[in-house]
């Protein structure tokens, strides 16, 4: 059983570095301008935004950053687009919160690597030890700061013990309103000849978050060390 087990388990890696190969290879998903060019050759279809979410969802899991792909929704769909970058969001974090349960040690070590290949102020054992104290809480934290990648903060979150109900409500309750605010950006921002007005207000809700945000993580028992 242990053996089935074990087989399994490295069938599903191979698999899971294979696609990742591919991606990389084949579409370049780590390149804004490929990833843009790809899916541009297929706006055209009545089902693009199926297509879109689909693919954004896989994208999340391979680490992909969100906001690229917040910005691409906002680009072909306008403010529309946050619907299916949310749902990309949501469903690509609960598929990598069960790929970091299911795999943990060889997980681990593969978003370690990719998360240490940058200079960081905060390691992931510490982001670790605080979900396992503070729960829900530190997961909304997550969403709501940028100082750890979404996708990384995914995986991370699976390799703890919250319980997976708090993990998903902390994530809907912290990418909503982000996530939200950030395509209402991109989207007036594209728009600015057609409509500046919207495009300063935009801005002035861009950056009003971000002060509050601020704010918050410098009174926030949560708050990240310098």
């Amino acid at each position: 059983m242990k053996n089935k087990r074990r087989a399994m388990k490295i069938g599903l890696i191979i698999a899971f570095i294979a696609v990742l190969i591919y991606l990389i290879t084949s579409i370049n998903i780590y390149d804004k301008e490929s990833l843009t060019d790809f899916f541009s050759t297929a706006k055209d279809d009545r089902n693009f935004s199926v297509f879109f979410t689909v693919i954004s969802t896989a994208l999340v899991i391979f680490f992909v950053p969100i906001s690229w792909l917040n910005a691409l929704s906002a680009f072909f769909f306008g403010i529309k687009g946050f619907i299916f970058i949310a749902i990309a969001g949501v469903i690509g974090s609960i598929v990598s919160f069960y790929i970091a349960r299911v795999f943990q040690e060889d997980a681990m070590k593969i978003v370690y690597k990719i998360y240490n290949k940058k200079k960081r102020k905060v390691t992931l054992n510490e982001v670790i030890e605080k979900i396992d104290k503070f729960g829900m809480g530190y997961v909304f934290f997550m969403r709501s700061m940028p100082f750890i990648p979404f996708s990384i903060a995914n995986f991370v979150s699976g390799f703890t013990s919250i319980k997976f109900v708090d993990y998903l409500l902390g994530t809907i309750l912290g990418l909503i309103p982000g996530q939200f605010i950030t395509n209402l950006f991109f989207a007036k921002a594209v728009s600015i000849k057609e409509d500046p007005i919207g495009a300063i207000i935009a801005a002035g809700i861009k950056i009003g978050y971000v002060v509050i945000i601020l704010l918050w993580q410098k009174k926030s028992k949560y708050r990240v060390k310098e």
